[in-house]
């Protein structure tokens, strides 16, 4: 019998900010692929044109925006890596309650989300699976263990305590190890400092929507905290096109951050963190009462010791995190079922500093991950999964200035995995900066691997304790021009993966390695300051994801994506703002029948009033041209939806 393979799976910010744009357009014709080619030949031989140009122009200062890539501060000049970051300066512009509506709109990333807010909601990155992509908060891992793949569900992730995301594209297991093969999506939350500062919002809107948040910041030289709350219901919508039941949605969170500078040489931090959700869900497209309550908690202690005058930073860390799902379907098969999931670490990292700007790094920790799931029947219930799988890993990276101008990293990791004993990562990027120009080139290639999932080894009914690690490695290469004093930026990242042994579903098997795949693109980034009070955004993805068994797409990965905006300030005070997002043509599943989901665009307002220094009025209409349009095959997308509140600032 032929395997029924699916491989689709259930990081200060700057001045400088990006915001992606991605065209997804299915071309079967041969008129459309000639149509197609030229407009991809047209952007690359504008973005290749302007290059040329920026060498008659002035040099212009990069600026500078501290990032995480290399698992410490580097300037963005020397950062080798693809890194995209959302800072809160956008989260504010763009006023989106879930940071998935913030990610969709990064270079590379696609997302799929199973009706509206609250739903089942998963991202990946330049065609990765979603279980490939490692998420972060605040230094915590918060993959969900006891999912089949591994990965993090981003329903319930809002953004009110959110200082920055940073989106690391591309194999980064040589720092990060398992679960980060297509790359690490790092979420950053608010730190406190200067004088302590309450902050609140009220808001309301469509589909019954009442949101609450409260904040409390400020620091000393010696301390800082922050502490954040948030409370939100929605009555929601029917999110299968087939029923109108609605689905709503509760949510809370609340979140915390201590730090404490016991000395010159000495420094402790402490972050919390908790999330609460219950969400109404129609089970496989059908219309009826189920129920997913959620509950996540992550929590990481550090102490940082400085020494030889600053220049050997030594870091020890131990963090916790944890997802409970319950879900409750009177009309399922599994009345009720349990997915609980535990994670542990204790990791060092210390940082050398040598020369002028070389840094060395080593890193060794212990990661612990367990996972319990329970089913159902009638009124009996029975133990599936209950199993725990421990890690320990080590790793070195040395970051050299070869020049003023030119930045080599390289690194490489050793994981001792339970089950699989020892695997080996590596990575090597590159940033040169040319003086002339003020140009900024990036390249990087690394490896990668993910070990099976606990559930894919060890679920009584489709587990395989047989299986081997899954492999990737992938490389990419770009550049960043600023022209004009910085008043226009553009760039443009060409990107390649290949990934093997991928773990696939076979029916009655369960789970085998029989999959591979590839993806590579292109990412196109622009923006403009024409006047003081305008800003203009815009970036485009090009991707080609290809299942290497069956010749097929891999589903719900637009080819092409496209993101725009333009933001104003009307007066002092009085902001405006449009945001575009097109995505075209995907496949819904891995089957040779899928249906595919058409293209749509949508288009998004913006507004904000400082009537005080301390009240804000704000408000936005999502969707404004009501477009229909499914991320997922009969889930309903939202509708026009409008919203308004007021902040206030103590």
């Amino acid at each position: 019998m032929t395997p029924a393979v699916s491989l689709q799976g259930d990081a200060t910010g700057s001045h400088y900010l990006r915001i992606t744009a991605e065209f997804v357009m299915e071309t079967k014709r041969s008129d459309e692929v000639s149509r197609v080619s030229y407009f991809r030949a047209t952007l690359l031989g504008a973005a290749a044109s302007l290059t040329a140009s920026a060498a008659l122009a002035e040099p212009t200062q990069v600026a500078e925006i501290i990032v995480s890539a290399n698992k410490l501060p580097t300037a963005q000049e020397r950062v080798g890596s693809s890194v995209s970051v959302i800072t809160r300066t956008e989260i504010e512009r763009r006023q989106q309650v879930q940071a998935l509506d913030l990610l969709k709109r990064a270079p590379g990333v696609s997302i799929s989300r199973n009706g509206g807010l609250g739903s089942t909601s998963t991202v990946r990155l330049r065609g990765s699976e979603s279980g490939m992509v490692k998420v972060l908060i605040d230094g915590v891992e918060v993959n969900d263990a006891s999912g089949a793949n591994n990965e993090f569900d981003f329903n319930s992730l809002l953004t009110g305590d959110i200082e920055k995301i940073e989106v690391l594209k591309g194999p980064q297991s040589a720092l990060y190890g398992n679960d980060a093969m297509g790359g690490v999506i790092n979420v950053i939350t608010r730190r406190g400092e200067g004088e302590a500062a309450i902050r609140g919002t009220l808001e309301a809107g469509a589909h019954g929507t009442f949101r609450q948040l409260a904040s409390l910041t400020g620091g000393t030289q010696q301390v800082d905290y922050a502490l954040s709350a948030a409370n939100l219901h929605t009555d929601g919508f029917s999110r299968t096109i087939v029923g109108n039941e609605k689905d709503g949605t509760d949510a809370r969170s609340a979140s915390g951050r201590l730090g404490v500078t016991a000395s010159d040489i000495l420094r402790f931090d402490l972050n919390a963190g908790w999330s609460w959700m219950d969400t109404e869900f129609d089970p496989f497209g059908g219309d009826g009462p189920s129920d997913q309550e959620k509950e996540t908690w992550q929590v990481r202690g550090a102490g940082s010791l400085s020494l030889l005058d600053g220049a050997f930073e030594n870091v020890l860390a131990a963090s916790y995190a944890s997802t409970d799902r319950d879900f409750d379907e009177p009309t399922g098969f599994y009345r009720f079922s349990t997915f609980d999931s535990r994670r542990k670490a204790l990791d060092y990292q210390g940082n050398l500093r040598l020369r002028d700007a070389d840094i060395a790094t080593i890193g060794v920790s212990v990661d612990e991950e367990d996972a319990k799931t329970t089913n159902t029947v009638g009124t009996a219930t029975t133990t599936g999964l209950d199993d725990s799988v421990t890690t320990k890993s080590a790793f070195v990276q040395y970051q050299t200035a070869v020049s003023s101008d030119l930045t080599l990293t390289l690194g490489g990791r050793v994981d001792d995995h339970e089950q699989f004993g020892t695997e080996g990562t590596w990575r090597a990027t590159g940033a040169y900066q040319v003086p002339a120009t003020g140009t900024v080139l990036r390249a990087s290639y690394g490896t990668a691997n993910k070990a099976p999932t606990l559930f894919q080894l060890y679920d009584p009914t489709y587990g395989n304790a047989a299986l081997r690690a899954e492999d990737g490695k992938g490389a990419d290469i770009g550049f960043e021009q600023k022209l004009l004093d910085g008043r226009v930026g553009f760039g443009a990242s060409l990107f390649r993966n290949s990934y093997t042994n991928l773990i696939g579903f076979s029916f009655p098997a369960g789970y085998v390695n029989i999959a591979r795949a590839r993806t590579k693109g292109v990412e196109l980034t622009f923006e403009a300051t024409p006047v003081e009070s305008v800003l203009i955004q815009a970036n485009y993805t090009y991707l080609e994801a290809k299942d290497r068994v069956t010749g097929r797409d891999l589903p719900r990965r637009p080819q092409d994506t496209l993101n725009a905006s333009i933001d104003w300030t009307v007066l002092e005070g009085v902001d405006v703002g449009a945001a575009l997002r097109y995505v075209g043509k995907q496949r819904d599943t891995a089957s040779a029948t899928s249906p595919i989901l058409d293209s749509y665009t949508t288009v998004d307002v913006t507004a904000r009033w400082a009537v005080l220094d301390n009240v804000s009025l704000f408000g936005r209409v999502e969707n404004l041209f009501d477009e229909d349009y499914q991320e997922v095959r009969t889930y309903r997308a939202p509708g026009r939806s409008a919203f308004g509140g007021v902040t206030v600032t103590f």
